[in-house]
C-alpha cells in the first residue's frame, strides 16, 4: 500500500475557500488592529532614504487588497492543484517575491507601498496550503 493511499482524499474547493478565506480574514484583522503599521513604517522610512526625489504618496487603502485577494486565492489554488512539494514551494516563493517587488516599483512611481498585510496573507495561505497538500492525496493519485 503506497503512502498516498493512506492519506485522506483532498477537497480542493473546500480547502481553497477555507485556507484562502482565513488568510484574508487574518490579514484584514491584523491590519485593522494596526499590527502591520510598524513594518510598513520601516519600509516607508527605507524608501524615503533611497535618494529618490519628490514627495511620496500613499496608496489608497483598497489597492493592496486588489492585489492580495486574487494572489492569495490563486496561490492557494495553484498549490493545492500542484503535485510535489518543490513545485508548491516555487509557487509560494514566487508570490512572495512578486509582492516584495512592489516596494521598489511603487517607489519609482512615487508611492509608498504597504506590503505587510499582503505578505502576511501570502505566507499564511502558502503555509496552510502546503500542510494541507502534504497531508491529503495529491491530484491524480488513485
Amino acid at each position: 500500500m503506497s503512502a498516498s493511499a493512506q492519506k485522506p482524499p483532498a477537497h480542493p474547493l473546500a480547502a481553497l475557500t477555507s485556507i484562502g478565506g482565513m488568510s484574508l480574514v487574518l490579514a484584514g484583522v491584523l491590519e485593522l488592529l494596526g499590527f502591520s503599521q510598524k513594518v510598513d513604517l520601516i519600509v516607508a522610512g527605507w524608501v524615503q532614504t533611497t535618494g529618490l526625489g519628490g514627495d511620496f504618496r500613499i496608496l489608497p487603502s483598497y489597492v493592496p487588497w486588489l492585489w492580495t485577494i486574487p494572489m492569495v486565492l490563486g496561490l492557494v489554488g495553484s498549490m493545492l492543484g500542484s503535485r510535489r512539494n518543490w513545485r508548491r514551494t516555487v509557487l509560494w516563493a514566487t508570490a512572495v517575491v512578486l509582492t516584495i517587488g512592489w516596494v521598489p516599483v511603487l517607489a519609482l512611481a512615487g508611492y509608498l507601498a504597504e506590503v505587510t498585510m499582503p505578505l502576511l496573507a501570502l505566507v499564511w495561505g502558502g503555509l496552510w496550503a502546503m500542510i494541507y497538500a502534504t497531508r491529503h492525496q495529491e491530484p491524480g493519485d488513485a
